[in-house]
């Protein structure tokens, strides 16, 4: 693999015990040039899988690797390439927002001025107030203009868009867009806001009671799994189909999903059509029954 291509973030084996709560054996990877969106429901493991990542919960096992180099090992050289925004935005509430800056700018040699200016801008901040004074979609924004202020080549985000209004979310949403522009970065956002993932996600993780269950890319795993509707007057054949799952008799006939479409479409007969899921559809049906 050239080393343009190898992949930003590496995961391989992650493992935490609670006493009510397991991560078992996550495994995932993020090549440069890419947004993952990392969907799960609430408590699913999201939050401890992120702070595994970041070091600030301590796994029980597991190797994990960002631009090649190991966490915690290599941590201070990590953490110049990564930003990350937790679940709670880090921020004083009795600074102001240039005081905050002015704070952090100290800690990163890469510190990129020039760049907190125009996000200033864009995100409309006002320089001022205290942060206590700032909306809850102000302190994200503050929060991921610290996270990018000394130009990391991956962003970890926790539920950056949870609670916040459809404008503010759209135009974070576009910001990491923008980031990933230069192909030599990469995002690794956790949400339960499938929406937002479908909108901007190249890579599509998901993780329910602690377990990956899937990793791939978004537009293959929405060709990969259908709804297949097949009419009153269909063949009663394609119902018994094994590659359909959840076939259920409705008023007109029959649904089910499979997750071998194409499969399917070349073994079916008689009269059907499928139908393309939205994203959300696509991870209640995950969740709900998970397929070998």
């Amino acid at each position: 693999m050239e080393n343009s291509r190898r992949p930003l973030l590496e995961v391989s084996g992650l493992s935490k015990s609670y006493p009510d709560f397991q991560l078992q054996d996550v495994r995932f990877q993020l090549p440069a040039g890419t947004i993952m969106g990392f969907l799960g429901r609430n408590g699913a493991g999201k939050s401890t899988t992120m702070k595994a990542i970041m070091d600030l919960v301590k796994r029980d096992d597991g190797d994990i690797r960002i631009l090649g180099m190991s966490m915690p090992k290599e941590e201070v050289a990590v953490k110049e390439q990564v930003g990350y925004v937790g679940d709670t935005p880090l921020l004083n509430n009795a600074w102001t927002m240039e005081r905050t800056l002015n704070f952090a700018r100290h800690f990163y040699p890469n510190w990129d001025q020039d760049a907190v200016e125009q996000n200033l801008a864009y995100f409309d901040i006002p320089r001022d107030k205290k942060i206590s004074e700032l909306s809850k979609g102000m302190k994200v924004k503050a929060s991921l203009i610290l996270a990018m202020a000394h130009q990391p080549k991956l962003l970890l985000l926790d539920e950056p868009t949870s609670g916040l209004d459809p404008v503010v979310r759209t135009e974070v949403l576009e910001l990491l867009l923008d980031f990933v522009q230069d192909e030599s970065r990469g995002v690794l956002f956790s949400s339960h806001i499938t929406s937002d993932v479908e909108k901007i996600a190249d890579l599509v993780t998901v993780i329910d009671d602690g377990k990956i269950f899937i990793s791939e890319d978004k537009e293959s795993l929405l060709d990969r799994y259908r709804r297949i509707v097949i009419p009153g007057s269909g063949e009663k054949e394609a119902v018994d189909s094994p590659l359909l799952f959840n076939c259920q008799a409705t008023m007109g006939g029959y649904v089910g999903y499979t997750n071998r479409f194409q499969q399917f479409q070349g073994e079916a007969t008689g009269d059907w059509h499928s139908e393309r899921l939205t994203l959300e559809e696509l991870f209640v049906l995950l969740t709900g029954r998970k397929e070998d």
